[in-house]
């Protein structure tokens, strides 16, 4: 057999080592759970997350899930939406249930039984998922309040309407879809500017706000179009308690009792930094959907640091926030999982044609195996066992380690960050 003949998987598919929360095409889906690595650690941590998120009388509901730099905290995150999603929950499941029969600990709770009652939890309770990494979305102002305002947008974008102008998607837009005419109103739009309203509005507003405000009039004359006019040129400040949580609460309103919807964001600490007010935001809002929402609205953050640290870092005076704590009473810590394994089933992974005839080569040849690679010190190891020659082929168990020490060097020589160091990001690339 040739070389690239040997694996489960084409070796000539893309593997991108760097999970992107945004990107849900669906050959990306399908690699990302297809390819999602399970060790006893991550069934725990997955286990533990949407236990919590299906789990009933919860009023905390905050999940803060940290991990160093490329310990596969986005691919985690998007793992709990493919488990989450309609459209993605069955394969999500049956993957992880296969892997808890063939990997898990007998003795932990993650078993296959209990897998079950989540995914029947999951298929009768109405969940919808907003996924974003913060720093993409976010604009460039620097506001004390910015962290409300992204809720907002990528909650209006969530229901269809602009993600970036909250004014012009809560007065204009969510006002003419209650009258069942939003979509003749972007018709009508198409018609007169050749423009899509979903692609164009920003621009459609500030060039012909006029026009656009007539084309509204004619679906509903009962707009004030001065007042209007002057609310979107000079929009009101939103808060968390006066506009944000209203907002949220009429939309529970029409939902199911056992409704749940849940933010989940990427890279919250990055974003976060050593800014106190936005800190302070970001505890505000969750304080407020945990005491108004209860466990309808959740919101789970990762970031590069535990939730203590960040605060550590943000502020010296952390009683201050110790109420965000508290609201993120979930916290799952992802350190970097084994980089050789994860790297050996992802990449390495033989088909049955190629076990059988390694076996073979190996039982044949087995002492010039053995011997050829024999090391004075511990460090740098070769072939132990036949299991461990089916695993690494064609590489050689010490390379795994040598790639580690490279990045040790280039890390003391400031070439790259330290925690690039045995992350399984790293070793994949």
């Amino acid at each position: 057999m040739k070389i690239k003949e040997l694996f489960s998987k084409s070796i000539e598919r893309p593997i991108n080592p760097a999970v992107v929360v945004s990107k849900l095409d669906v050959e990306t889906i399908k690699v990302e759970i297809e390819e999602y690595v399970f060790t006893q650690d991550l069934m725990e941590n997955l286990f533990c997350f949407l236990n919590s998120f299906l789990s009933e009388g919860q009023d905390k509901a905050g999940i803060w899930i940290n991990g160093y730099y490329g310990s596969g905290k986005s691919h985690f995150i998007k793992y709990v939406y493919y488990c989450l999603n309609p459209e993605t929950s069955d394969k999500a499941f049956d993957h992880f249930i296969n892997k808890v029969r063939e990997d898990g600990d007998p003795l932990s709770e993650v078993t296959q039984g209990a897998l079950a009652d989540l995914k029947r939890k999951v298929d009768s309770t109405e969940i919808d998922i907003i996924i974003f990494n913060i720093d993409a979305v976010s604009g460039q102002k620097n506001e004390k309040e910015k962290i409300t305002k992204i809720f907002f947008n990528q909650f209006n974008g969530f229901r269809g309407y602009n993600s970036t102008n909250i004014q012009l998607a809560l007065l204009l837009e969510k006002h003419l879809d209650k009258l069942g005419v939003f979509s003749d109103f972007k018709d009508k739009i198409k018609e007169t500017f050749d423009n899509d309203w979903e692609a164009d509005s920003i621009t459609l507003t500030s060039l012909h706000l006029a026009k656009v405000l007539e084309i509204a009039y004619s679906f509903d004359s009962t707009i004030d179009v001065d007042s209007l006019r002057a609310k979107l040129k000079n929009p009101d400040d939103i808060t968390i308690t006066d506009n944000l949580v209203p907002e949220f609460s009429k939309f529970l309103d029409e939902k199911p009792e056992e409704y749940r919807l849940i933010f989940m964001i990427d890279e919250v600490s990055q974003y976060i930094g050593s800014d106190t007010n936005l800190l302070l935001n970001l505890q505000t809002i969750i304080e407020e959907l945990s005491s108004q929402c209860g466990n309808k609205i959740w919101v789970a953050t990762t970031a590069q640091q535990t939730l203590d640290k960040v605060i550590q870092d943000t502020t010296n005076q952390g009683e201050d926030f110790g109420k965000i704590l508290g609201r993120f009473e979930t916290r799952i810590s992802l350190q970097s999982q084994d980089a050789d394994y994860i790297t050996k089933k992802r990449i390495l992974d033989k088909n049955s044609d190629a076990i059988e005839q390694l076996t073979h080569l190996y039982k044949e040849n087995k002492d010039a195996i053995t011997n050829q690679f024999i090391f004075s010190h511990d460090l740098y190891k070769g072939y132990e066992s036949q299991n461990d020659f089916l695993e690494s082929y064609p590489f050689i168990p010490y390379q795994f380690r040598l790639i580690s020490d490279v990045f040790e060097s280039f890390s003391q020589l400031a070439y790259v960050i330290k925690e690039v160091k045995d992350n399984e990001r790293s070793v994949l690339a």
